[in-house]
């Protein structure tokens, strides 16, 4: 599954959007001149060449554990085997009308009943092969069937109940709009309209006959069995899947869909989507067989289901959901039109959600404390296509990117791996922030350790012993084990049922005598019972005039030394080359080295390196002249990097030029980092440059960073431009939204009352989302008034997003009255993520 944040941010949401026309873009920006890096000058005073002390701060504080109680492994006491579900959506009441029909087996015990999760549904019966009707008990969240006799241990038995679920709070959702039903099963919330085992440490067959009207289509698992059939006035599709798998990846999905159809090798691929996005659909997906091909070539585990489709689901609440064979994608994560690329693109998203064929699906985790194996994996494949499919230099920024995710995820809250604490469901492990980066991250370091060949060689024993089982952490680390030969316990204890990761001081001498540089290097970071020494060995390169030196510095004990011959004086020192070790490093350096290093190393993260370490030097020239030689990089996240560095420089001519000019690099991702940067310039050149590109340039995006640059710059001189895409109609309704944050920058009369209109129905996700953060930030001396404002969207029932947001803005605003509409929310709330903000929005208020 890719989760989307709470909070929902304008590049992880979009309506449903390539239905309809997008505002056209301009003609593209020219390219800039060529011009050829300049060598950094030389310094003009020697503080270039002296080696900076240690910082006095702590580079990281932990975070406390994330709350909850323990929640240990389900005890099963029967094995679903196989599920025959039908099912109708009835439209005018939002209603699944069904029956499944269970066959099971007693494990070792006898059994006289058989609890089932089903949540907030009508029973009408449960009745025997024969139609003898079956006592039952029914709480409104566990149906238990009582048999007629007594299961012995290892027999099987079987029975069908018929149910019904009228405006299922989870698990089935209506989307009228589009006149789509699609379902949601991570975590536990299938059992709000199929009664079965909702866990995932049991696999079991299935099969779905769906009802639809006879112009639309259903998808399912499996394939589809045979032509749909007519039932009285509407189609049945029946859906096989064959292959056990875990219930909560069963999936229905109905609605008037077209069916694009590729294939990998002689395997069907399929991309559900509306017959108005067909194009949006192939840029989005037509890389899928591509990607089909690099896994099974990595794993030695070909794509092992008999099909692959991909549906796109208006109002979808993740980014995506891994249903076996029949992944769900938000549509507004996959459609986008030609113009938004680079930006913004969705293989990513493809690429995650495929990986979990393999991991998520064909291997299951056992239990949701070591649910990494499902969500890191599929991060790491989504990783490697990114190495593989789009270059290495974007593989490094990813795992660059992984990285300070979960050093982010250790400030607020630091846990391991393997955790299995949570207060009201156990999506909560999903939003802490490591299970995905940090996982990634562990199985690229034992990629590294390994080398590839000898890594996936342990991912295809992980693979193929445990193929359609389930499977916990010691799994994966015996495999390794396995084709290694290595003891990989003590990294697993340190990584995975560990917690935080090495923090490093690190200094160098040149013993210019003896031509040798000598690195030593000692762990600082804060110990506990989680926490000990990490121990590694660090890669480390030595750039001189002649040829590069490598090596490793063994670390044990927190404590690691190494020297090592030179040809000649250190021109810069690199620690953990190529950033494959999950740590933070404090490692002095002149600034002339940085700006070499820059200048020279040929790793995209060792120039980003060099980039955030220069822009601390805010008074020294060089340091300077090397950022703005580097906005004219080959590669364009070091010029945006660089580009972005320069807010820190000041507002000098040199600097001033240098961000203008990037405004019209090629690149948009490079446009959009100056664009930001371009507030820090406080010019009237910086302003005018503002208004045209958010005006005139050729991304959407950049024109609403631009928008909101010249909303810093010119105040409510920008209340024209921003008027104007107020009454913009575009993609994702983009224009609206950036005019509604920047509005919110404006301290004018005339900002409040604007703002409260796009509070109203009507509005989309994204520009309401933005009005309640803008009104929030804004309503200093206007509290009481702003969260009276944004109380009632606690009930808008069809976007948990808009409900999220307002609970949150509600604790900040903490006003008294906003107790009683927060608890009566609370009441009826079913979405965790809503609870949990609810539930800190009321601690904060009552504090």
């Amino acid at each position: 599954m890719n989760h989307r944040p709470a909070a929902v941010a304008l590049v992880t949401t979009l309506a449903a959007a390539c239905s309809r026309p997008a505002t056209p873009a301009p003609a593209p920006v020219q390219a800039p001149a060529a011009v050829t890096p300049a060598v950094p000058a030389p310094p003009d005073t020697m503080i270039s060449y002296a080696v900076p002390a240690f910082r006095t701060d702590t580079m990281i504080t932990w975070g406390p554990l994330p709350p909850g109680t323990p929640h240990p492994e389900r005890e099963r006491i029967y094995d679903l085997q196989h599920q025959i579900v039908h099912v109708r959506f009835d439209w005018p009441r939002h209603a699944v009308v069904g029956s499944t029909t269970i066959r099971l087996a007693a494990l070792d015990k006898p059994l006289t009943a058989i609890p089932l999760d089903a949540v907030g549904m009508t029973i009408a019966k449960v009745s025997a092969p024969n139609g003898t009707r079956l006592k039952y008990d029914y709480d409104g969240r566990t149906l238990t069937v009582r048999l007629p006799g007594t299961l012995r241990p290892r027999s099987s038995t079987s029975f069908t109940v018929d149910y019904e679920s009228v405006h299922p709070k989870k698990g089935a959702y209506f989307i009228d709009r589009r006149h789509v039903v699609w379902t949601q099963g991570e975590t536990e919330d299938n059992r709000y309209w199929v009664p079965t085992w909702d866990f995932p440490n049991d696999k079991e067959t299935w099969e779905f006959y769906i009802q639809t009207d006879t112009n639309e289509k259903a998808l399912s698992n499996g394939a589809l069995r045979g032509a749909p059939r007519r039932v009285g006035n509407q189609l049945e599709w029946h859906w096989v899947l064959d292959q056990p798998n875990s219930t909560y990846l069963m999936t229905a999905a109905t609605g008037d869909y077209v069916v694009l159809q590729d294939k990998w090798r002689t395997v069907p691929v399929g991309y559900w989507t509306y017959p108005d996005s067909v194009d949006a659909t192939w840029r989005g997906m037509g890389k899928t067989p591509r990607m089909i091909e690099l896994f099974s070539n990595k794993t030695g585990v070909d794509y092992p289901f008999a099909k692959y489709d991909q549906i796109n689901a208006p109002d979808y609440i993740f980014g995506g959901m891994e249903n076996v064979t029949a992944t769900t994608q938000a549509d507004d994560d996959i459609l986008h039109p030609a113009w938004a690329e680079p930006q913004r693109n969705a293989e990513g998203l493809v690429s995650h959600e495929l990986g979990h064929q393999w991991f998520g699906d064909y291997l299951t985790t056992r239990d949701w404390s070591h649910i990494w194996l499902n969500e890191g994996f599929a991060t790491f494949m989504e990783q490697t296509w990114t190495e593989f499919g789009m270059g290495a230099d974007e593989g490094a920024m990813d795992r660059l990117g992984a990285h300070q995710q979960t050093i982010a995820a250790d400030r607020r809250a630091r846990r391991p791996l393997v955790y299995n604490r949570w207060v009201t469901d156990p999506l909560e492990l999903f939003f802490s922030g490591h299970i995905y980066p940090k996982g990634a991250t562990v199985l690229q370091m034992i990629r590294h350790q390994l080398g590839d060949s000898l890594f996936w060689r342990g991912m295809n024993r992980y693979a193929t012993q445990h193929a359609k089982g389930n499977v916990v952490s010691d799994d994966l680390r015996a495999a390794f084990e396995q084709v290694s030969g290595r003891d990989f316990k003590p990294f697993f204890d340190k990584w995975v049922y560990g917690a935080g990761f090495p923090v490093f001081q690190v200094s160098y001498r040149y013993d210019s005598t003896a031509h040798a540089v000598t690195l030593d290097a000692r762990e600082i970071q804060q110990r506990d019972s989680l926490t000990g020494f990490f121990d590694p060995d660090v890669d480390i390169e030595i750039l001189t005039d002649g040829a590069p030196v490598r090596g490793v510095v063994q670390v044990r004990n927190g404590v690691g030394h190494a020297s090592f011959p030179v040809p000649s004086a250190p021109r810069s020192i690199r620690w953990d080359k190529g950033n494959w070790l999950l740590d933070l490093t404090d490692f002095p350096r002149p600034t002339v080295m940085l700006a070499w290093q820059l200048a020279h190393d040929d790793d995209i993260v060792g120039r980003v390196e060099a980039i955030g370490l220069l822009a601390r030097r805010t008074d020294e020239l060089l340091a300077r002249r090397a950022l703005i030689a580097a906005t004219h990089d080959s590669a364009y996240a070091v010029r945006a990097s660089a580009v972005g560095a320069l807010r820190t420089q000041g507002d000098a001519p040199i600097v001033a030029d240098a961000i203008i000019a990037a405004t019209r690099d090629p690149d948009a991702r490079v446009r959009d980092a100056a664009l930001r940067a371009l507030a820090a310039v406080h010019s009237s050149s910086a302003a005018a440059r503002a208004r045209e590109a958010a005006a005139s340039d050729p991304s959407l995006i950049n024109r609403g960073t631009a928008l909101r640059t010249l909303a810093a710059l010119d105040g409510a001189g920008a209340l024209d431009a921003i008027k104007q895409q107020l009454g913009s109609d575009s993609w994702l309704d983009m224009s609206r939204t950036q005019a509604v944050t920047a509005l919110g920058t404006i301290d004018s009369p005339e900002s409040m009352p604007i703002l409260m209109r796009y509070l109203a129905a009507g509005t989309s996700r994204n520009t309401r989302v933005a009005a309640i953060d803008a009104l929030t930030a804004r309503a200093a001396g206007h509290e009481a008034e702003v969260a009276a404002a944004i109380a009632p969207l606690l009930d808008v029932d069809d976007d948990l997003f808009v409900r999220t947001e307002a609970a949150a803005a509600l604790g900040e605003l903490k006003q008294q009255s906003s107790i009683a509409p927060l608890e009566a929310r609370r009441q009826v709330e079913a979405e965790s993520r809503v609870v949990n903000v609810i539930d800190a929005a009321l601690a904060a208020i009552r504090k």
